[in-house]
């Protein structure tokens, strides 16, 4: 096995393209401000521009498929070299895929500039070419409890490419059914990444000592949000209600065990936990009855906003070789990120305030996505501290 932790010979001085968590943390996380503020400047009538499809989908679609997904693939792509101890993707490789990210999402911001049809194909290729790497690492050392990511890559593809069929075929709920249930798909991935890391960390830096995962707990999560996943896309009202307030009593009872309440001293431990708590809540607002629109954005604005935000903030540090206190400023961010979503979430219900409590959840993202490139962009295009490799 490739012992990854020889220190190198000589490290480059521009390390972007070092591992997978470089480019794809600082890209994405720059590529959200530009979304989000062409979103806000939309939304409140001070600028117009005519991306793909209609701006509508173009948000919901650029922020799952373009942000979230980068970010996804950056963790996956750095963690699987520590799963395998086999040499994550890096250099031109690297490169090249990132560039495969990239394109799509330049091109969609104009109508003009390329057909949807070309894009889509360049778009959904993205996925289950991570998936490719990811799968290739696994199979080399025959660690086939981390394959389980390899599907779930490939059902964000199959959601992706539905998304792009609905509106290519002119069918606007096929469409937007789709970006629910890949929110859904994140969501799972979020859910089983928590549960692996949160507990973990929380062990290593608080009092709090980690309880053995129960096995019927960790499946009845996936099942739970597979079913749900499948009642979004399919459209069955009934069944959501159903499954989100299944999913979202198990993914609480999970976070229940995890020891949050030895964090709140700790701002890297904090705003995991509390970002994931807004997963289970989003689930049990759509159980309830209450809007779909802002259980939605509990999910995806905090859940997943929330929970890539307070994750890039230890891996950026952990990964580059420094010590894991984050600069005093991302405290902000963390705490700017969960009022943002409860902004967010209070925009679905307090419909009189809406515009404004919409702008306000921009601001409080851009601030806080803000920091985190001004305090990480330096480090995540700067060699490792300790001088090894990655």
């Amino acid at each position: 096995m490739l012992n990854i932790d020889d220190p190198a010979q000589v490290q480059p001085k521009f390390a972007l393209f070092n591992l997978g968590f470089r480019p794809f943390f600082l890209f994405a996380s720059l590529f959200s401000l530009i979304a989000l503020g062409l979103w806000g400047g939309l939304f409140s009538g001070k600028l117009s521009f005519s991306p793909h499809g209609n701006p509508i989908w173009w948000h919901g679609h650029e922020m799952l498929f373009g942000f979230v997904t980068a970010v996804i693939a950056g963790f996956l792509l750095t963690a699987v070299q520590n799963w395998t101890g086999q040499k994550g993707l890096s250099g031109g490789k690297l490169a090249l895929l990132f560039l495969l990210w990239l394109a799509p999402r330049v091109l969609l911001i104009n109508q003009n500039w390329a057909p949807l049809a070309l894009i889509a194909v360049i778009d959904i290729l993205f996925a289950p070419m991570t998936a490719l790497v990811l799968g290739i690492s696994v199979y080399r050392v025959k660690q086939w409890k981390n394959f389980i990511f390899v599907p779930i890559l490939l059902l964000l593809t199959i959601t992706n490419a539905l998304s792009y069929y609905g509106l290519l075929s002119q069918n606007p709920l096929m469409a937007n059914s789709a970006l629910h249930g890949a929110a859904l798909v994140i969501a799972m991935i979020v859910a089983l990444l928590g549960g692996r890391v949160i507990p973990f960390f929380t062990d290593r830096a608080s009092d709090w000592h980690r309880k053995e995962a129960l096995p019927w707990l960790e499946k009845l999560t996936f099942i739970s949000l597979s079913l749900m996943i499948i009642a979004v896309t399919s459209q069955q009202a009934t069944l959501v209600k159903i499954f989100a307030a299944l999913s979202g009593v198990i993914l609480l009872l999970r976070w229940a065990r995890w020891g949050w309440q030895y964090t709140l001293k700790v701002p890297l431990l904090w705003s995991l936990h509390f970002s994931y708590l807004f997963i289970p809540v989003g689930l049990l607002m759509i159980s309830a009855g209450l809007s779909f629109s802002a259980g939605f954005h509990a999910i995806t604005v905090g859940g997943m906003g929330g929970m890539i935000l307070a994750m890039m903030a230890r891996v950026s540090l952990g990964h580059t070789g420094r010590s894991l206190t984050p600069p005093k400023s991302m405290i902000l961010g963390f705490g700017l990120i969960l009022l943002g979503t409860i902004l967010r979430i209070a925009a679905g219900i307090v419909l009189s305030l809406y515009l404004e409590l919409i702008i306000a959840a921009i601001i409080c993202w851009l601030t806080a996505f803000g920091i985190f490139c001004i305090a990480y962009g330096p480090l995540l295009c700067k060699p490792r501290a300790d001088g090894r490799p990655g």
